[in-house]
């Protein structure tokens, strides 16, 4: 009788720490063992309590066998993606400074090109100029009532102010501000000749003129330049 409570004790003693289904197993294991020997004597701690486990990614391990990266590991798998990334990097950089010059360059000859065509086209109608210099001119554009008067809303004037970087303006006179034609212009200069293709100052002496108009923009430490001329001759002045 007392071996039998002494039996008793050591196996609860065992079970301590083990799981539901971990007890349920030894203590088959223990019947067992009694139905084959025929004795009441426990199973071995050791014996009864089995290897726990965990799997992972369907592979068995040990406890003590999950660790995490080295240090080395983690460096090497950083230097890896480092080298397939940083050439991916610079085909995208490289990709975008092209674009962006592409379109700078775009920006520059449309700025220069829509300007310049504007100003010929209306200069081309002139009925009558009233001052020609080569940074300015002014003229009767059109009789927009036909009443052959030279009216507020029908004279215009071209002109840009010297300093790089400053706007082509176009104003009426009945207008209070002008209005810009083309931006970043560098330099710009009309120039007029007679009918002997001369240069002249004379207001009544102009056959055709020429328009230089330069346009520079500096962006990402590059400059875009686009330089056209033009050559008008006014159509309604009489020589």
């Amino acid at each position: 009788m007392h071996m039998s409570n002494k039996s008793h004790i050591n196996s609860k003693e065992s079970e301590v720490g083990l799981t539901p289904l971990e007890k349920t197993s030894g203590f088959k294991r223990h019947l067992l063992l009694i139905k084959i020997n025929g004795s009441l004597k426990p199973p071995s701690t050791q014996a009864a309590r089995p290897v726990r486990k965990i799997f992972l990614n369907g592979a068995s391990l040990r406890d003590k066998s999950l660790t995490g990266l080295t240090l080395i590991e983690v460096l090497i798998t950083i230097a890896i993606l480092g080298f397939v990334l940083f050439p991916i990097y610079e085909f995208l950089r490289q990709g975008a400074t092209s674009w962006q010059l592409g379109e700078n360059k775009t920006e520059v000859v449309q700025n220069a090109r829509i300007g310049l065509d504007k100003m010929c086209d209306e200069v081309k109608h002139a009925r009558e100029f009233y001052t020609i210099n080569p940074a300015q001119i002014r003229f009767w554009w059109k009789d927009i009532n036909d009443d052959d008067i030279a009216d507020p809303d029908e004279i215009l004037t071209y002109s840009f102010s010297g300093a790089s970087g400053d706007d082509l303006t176009r104003q009426f006179d009945s207008e209070a501000q002008p209005t810009a034609l083309a931006n970043y212009v560098d330099n710009f200069e009309f120039k007029y000749y007679n009918v002997a293709g001369a240069e002249t100052v004379n207001l009544d002496a102009v056959n055709f003129i020429t328009a230089t108009l330069r346009i520079k923009k500096t962006a990402q430490n590059h400059d875009y330049i686009s330089i056209m001329r033009k050559s008008i001759r006014p159509r309604n002045m009489e020589i």
